[in-house]
C-alpha cells in the first residue's frame, strides 16, 4: 500500500495540469447535478417555490353557501375536516362571496372600460389564513372596503393595474366601485381561464357590500396533509364527508402545479438533456486522460510488474487515482452548489434550497456523489484493465512500443502544401484509430453543447416578440368605454404609426368542445379580406368565413385533423367551423381556434373589437412600441399596448442556466483536448526528432502536430453538429406537440454559431498541441560531434 500510494503522488505530481482540470471538470458535473433541482425549479418550474413561500395548503375547498348563520356555518365544517385521517391542520375559514365583474376605469379616467362580463369571486381576508404572494401594489387596508387585491391571471385578463377602478354587480344587480390595490400570486389556485372565474382579497366588509345576505356567502379553507401525494384521495373524503352538494369546487396541489407546469416542460427538457449529455462526456474525459496517461506511462508500468506488482494491483491502484480526484472534485461541486445556494438565491428560491426545494435534501445529495464517483470508476476501470495486462519488460528507451505500423496513405495533391502540414495531415490519416478515439470522446460535448445552444435560439424563438417562432406584434386595447375615438379612427391612428405595418381588429370568447366537458379559446383577429398573418407550419391561411386554423392544443383537445370540421358552442351558440391550417400558438397551451373577426355574425356575438393586433415592422423593438406608440398616435390615456406572452414563464434564468451549462462543457471539452494533445506528443516524440534531423524548425515542428489537432477539433465539430441538429430538431418538435404548441418551434443554432465553436475548438487544440513542442530543448553535441 505505501508503495501504490507513492506512485499515485508520483503521477499526480507528473501530471498536475489534468489532474486540476479532472477535478475541476467532475466538481463541475457534480455541481450542476447538485443544482439540477432548484436551478430548473426557480427557472423552469417556479410554482414549487411559491408554494411553498406562501404556505399555500395541500388542498383548498370552496363551499357552496349555507342555510345557517355565519357564526355557526365556520366551526362544523372545518372541526370535521380536522378529525379527518392524514388532515395536519385546517386553515381558518374564509368567507367569500361572487359577483359579476362588468368594466375596468384605468386610474384617472371617468368611466369604465371595458372587459367585458367574466364572473369574480371575492375571498375574505383573515389574518391568520395564508396570504398570497403580493407582486404589485398593496396589501387590504381594512378602513377601506372598497380596496381589494386582484389575483395575477385574473388582473391579466382584465388588463388591470393597481390604482384602477372596477365595477361589480351586487346581489340586486346593482354597480358597486372597486379599486385594485394590488396584484398578488396564488400558488394554489388555478389560473382564471383554467378554473373559469376570477379571483380576489377583499376585507370582510366589502363582502358585505356586495352580497349583505350572510347565507348567500360560501366558505374556503384549506387542508394540510401529513402526506401530500394522498391529496386526490384526501378531496374524495372530503367530498364524501362533506356531500357534494356542498362543495363548489376543490382544488389540489398536483392540480395546481399541472395547470402552471404545461409551458415549462420544454425547456426542463433540454437542459435535462444537456446535462445528461456533460455527465456521459465527463467520464469519457476521464477515461481518456486515465488512458492517455496509462499509455505514456507504459515503461514504468512494466517496471512495476516487474518488481512483483500484480495485475490486480496495478488496476485497482489507477482506478484508486481516478477516485481520488473525482472524489475530491465531487466535494468541490457540492460544497460549491451549497454556496451558490446561499449566496445567490435566485438559483434556489432561498437559503433551504438544497434540503428544501429538492425532495430528499440530503438523500438526493449522497445519491448524486454515489453516482458520480461510480460514472468515474466505471469510466477508468477500461484503461486500468489496459495498464494490468502490459508485459512485466520495460522497453529499452521507456517509452511504449508502437502497437501497430503506421499504413502507407498516399497524400495526393496535399503534397503541394507546406512540409508542416503535409506531415500533420499524413500522421492523421495514417493513425486513424487514434483519429476515431479521440474524435469520438470530443464529440459527446460537442453534440452537448448543440443541444444548450438550441435550448437557447428555441428560447429566442419562442420568448421573444420578434424571435420567429410568430409574428412580431404587440397587442393595443382601449382604457376609456365611450368609444372616442370611434374604432376606425383608433385603428387609422394606429396604423399611421411608423413602426406598425398592419392593425387587425380581434376578440376572444370562451367555447365549448363538443361533449360540453372542455372550453377552449375562440380568437377571432383581422377580417377575411385582410387576415392576420399567422404562422402557419401546415395547411394554408383562412380565404372565408367560418374558417380558422388552430393551435396543436387545440387539435388534440378536439379530436381533429387540418382539413376538418368541427363544432363548438360559445355562449349558446353552436358553431361549425372549418380547420384550414395549424399555426404556432404559444398562449394558453395551444388551446386556440383562430378566425376572422366577420366570422362572429351570430346573435349575442361581440361587434365591436376588444383590441386590435399590431404587426411590426422589420426590426422595431416591441418594448419601445409599446412605451412610445401611445403618445406618437395621440392616444395618450385611451390606448395602452401590451406584449404577448410566451410559454416559458422566467427565460431569463433559463438562459443564465443554458451559460452554465456551456462553461462546463468547455471545461470538459479542455480535458479531452488535452488528453488528445498531451497523448500524440507522448506517441510522436521520436518522429519530432527525425523531423528535426531533416531540417524543420521547431516551430514547423509544432505545426505538424497543431495540424494534427485542428484536423481532430474540425472533424469534431462537423460530426457532432451533424449529429446533434437533427436530433435536437426531433426532440424540440415532439415536445412542443406534447406541450400544445406544436412542432416547428425548433431552432438550430446558427451557422455563424456552429463556425464560432469550430474555430474556438480548432484554436484550442492547436495552441494545446503545439506548446508541448515549443518547450523541447534544442538537441546538444557530445564531444565526439553526435546529437542528443
Amino acid at each position: 500500500m505505501p508503495a501504490i500510494l507513492r506512485w499515485i503522488r508520483a503521477d499526480l505530481r507528473s501530471h498536475r495540469l489534468h489532474a486540476l482540470l479532472i477535478v475541476l471538470a467532475t466538481g463541475g458535473t457534480a455541481a450542476a447535478l447538485l443544482l439540477a433541482g432548484t436551478l430548473l425549479g426557480a427557472a423552469a418550474d417556479p410554482w414549487q417555490r411559491q408554494f411553498r413561500a406562501a404556505g399555500s395548503p395541500d388542498i383548498r375547498i370552496d363551499l357552496r353557501p349555507s342555510a345557517t348563520a355565519r357564526g355557526s356555518a365556520d366551526e362544523p365544517s372545518a372541526a370535521v375536516l380536522a378529525g379527518e385521517p392524514g388532515v395536519l391542520a385546517v386553515s381558518p375559514p374564509q368567507h367569500t362571496a361572487e359577483t359579476t365583474l362588468v368594466g375596468r376605469r384605468a386610474d384617472g379616467a371617468t368611466n369604465a372600460g371595458p372587459p367585458g362580463r367574466t364572473t369574480l369571486v371575492l375571498r375574505g381576508d383573515n389574518p391568520d389564513a395564508a396570504r398570497p404572494l403580493l407582486r404589485s401594489g398593496t396589501w387590504l387596508d381594512p378602513d377601506d372596503i372598497h380596496g381589494i387585491v386582484l389575483e395575477q391571471s385574473a388582473a391579466d385578463a382584465a388588463w388591470a393595474h393597481p390604482g384602477d377602478h372596477l365595477t361589480v354587480l351586487d346581489a340586486h344587480g346593482g354597480p358597486v366601485d372597486l379599486r385594485v390595490l394590488g396584484i398578488a400570486d396564488s400558488p394554489d389556485q388555478l389560473p382564471s381561464q383554467a378554473a373559469g372565474y376570477d379571483l380576489g382579497w377583499a376585507p370582510p366588509a366589502t363582502l358585505d357590500l356586495v352580497q349583505p345576505e350572510w347565507a348567500a356567502q360560501g366558505l374556503t379553507l384549506g387542508l394540510r396533509l401529513a402526506h401530500p401525494s394522498d391529496a386526490r384521495y384526501t378531496a374524495q373524503r372530503v367530498v364524501s364527508v362533506l356531500g357534494a352538494e356542498r362543495v363548489s369546487r376543490i382544488t389540489t396541489w398536483l392540480d395546481a402545479r399541472a395547470a402552471r407546469q404545461q409551458d415549462n416542460r420544454l425547456a426542463g427538457l433540454l437542459l435535462g438533456l444537456s446535462g445528461l449529455a456533460a455527465l456521459i462526456a465527463a467520464a469519457l474525459a476521464v477515461a481518456g486522460a486515465a488512458g492517455g496517461r496509462i499509455r505514456s506511462r507504459t515503461g514504468d508500468i512494466a517496471l512495476l510488474k516487474a518488481l512483483g506488482f500484480t495485475a490486480g494491483q496495478v488496476a485497482w491502484m489507477f482506478i484508486a487515482e481516478q477516485l481520488l480526484l473525482a472524489g475530491t472534485g465531487v466535494l468541490l461541486g457540492a460544497g460549491g452548489a451549497a454556496i451558490a445556494v446561499h449566496t445567490v438565491p435566485a438559483l434556489g428560491g432561498g437559503t433551504d434550497a438544497l434540503h428544501g426545494l429538492v425532495p430528499g435534501g440530503t438523500a438526493i445529495t449522497g445519491a448524486v456523489v454515489a453516482a458520480a464517483l461510480l460514472a468515474v470508476g466505471a469510466a477508468a476501470a477500461l484503461p486500468a484493465l489496459r495498464a494490468a495486462r502490459v508485459v512485466p519488460v520495460p522497453p529499452t528507451d521507456g517509452t511504449r512500443p508502437p502497437v501497430m505500423t503506421a499504413r502507407p496513405v498516399r497524400l495526393g495533391p496535399l503534397r503541394r502544401l507546406p512540409p508542416a502540414v503535409v506531415f500533420g495531415l499524413g500522421s492523421v490519416l495514417r493513425r486513424r484509430s487514434d483519429l476515431v478515439g479521440s474524435a469520438l470522446r470530443l464529440t459527446v460535448p460537442v453534440v452537448a453543447a448543440t443541444l444548450a445552444l438550441s435550448t437557447w435560439s428555441t428560447l429566442d424563438a419562442v420568448t421573444r416578440p420578434d424571435g420567429g417562432a410568430t409574428v412580431p406584434s404587440v397587442t393595443a386595447r382601449r382604457t376609456t368605454p365611450d368609444q372616442t375615438p370611434g374604432d376606425r379612427q383608433l385603428a387609422g391612428a394606429l396604423a399611421a404609426d411608423v413602426a406598425v405595418q398592419g392593425v387587425f381588429p380581434g376578440t376572444e370568447v370562451q367555447a365549448l368542445a363538443p361533449g360540453q366537458s372542455a372550453t377552449l379559446t375562440l380568437r377571432a383577429v383581422g377580417t377575411t379580406d385582410a387576415p392576420y398573418p399567422y404562422t402557419l407550419v401546415e395547411g394554408r391561411a383562412i380565404r372565408a368565413t367560418d374558417e380558422a386554423v388552430a393551435g396543436q392544443g387545440a387539435l388534440d383537445l378536439l379530436g381533429a385533423r387540418v382539413g376538418q370540421w368541427v363544432r363548438l358552442t360559445t355562449g349558446s351558440t353552436p358553431r361549425i367551423l372549418h380547420i384550414v391550417g395549424r399555426n404556432l400558438e404559444p398562449e394558453h397551451g395551444g388551446r386556440v381556434l383562430s378566425t376572422g373577426f366577420d366570422t362572429l355574425d351570430r346573435p349575442g356575438d361581440p361587434t365591436h373589437p376588444d383590441f386590435w393586433q399590431l404587426t411590426l415592422r422589420p426590426g422595431q423593438d416591441p418594448a419601445e412600441v409599446q412605451r412610445d406608440l401611445p403618445a406618437r398616435a395621440g392616444l395618450a390615456g385611451q390606448a395602452e399596448i401590451r406584449l404577448p406572452t410566451g410559454p416559458v414563464t422566467r427565460p431569463g434564468a433559463l438562459r443564465a442556466s443554458v451559460v452554465g451549462l456551456l462553461l462546463l462543457l468547455a471545461l470538459i471539452g479542455l480535458v479531452d483536448l488535452l488528453t488528445t494533445a498531451t497523448a500524440g506528443f507522448h506517441e510522436r516524440r521520436r518522429d519530432l526528432g527525425l523531423l528535426r534531423a531533416i531540417g524543420l524548425t521547431p516551430g514547423q515542428s509544432a505545426v505538424v502536430l497543431a495540424v494534427r489537432g485542428t484536423a481532430i477539433a474540425l472533424i469534431t465539430v462537423a460530426v457532432g453538429s451533424a449529429v446533434a441538429i437533427p436530433l435536437v430538431r426531433r426532440l424540440i418538435d415532439r415536445q412542443g406537440e406534447l406541450s400544445g404548441i406544436g412542432a416547428g418551434i425548433a431552432r438550430a443554432p446558427s451557422t455563424w454559431t456552429v463556425l464560432a465553436m469550430a474555430a474556438i475548438c480548432a484554436t484550442a487544440a492547436a495552441a494545446l498541441c503545439a506548446l508541448p513542442v515549443l518547450r523541447i530543448p534544442p538537441p546538444t553535441r557530445t564531444p565526439d560531434g553526435a546529437d542528443r
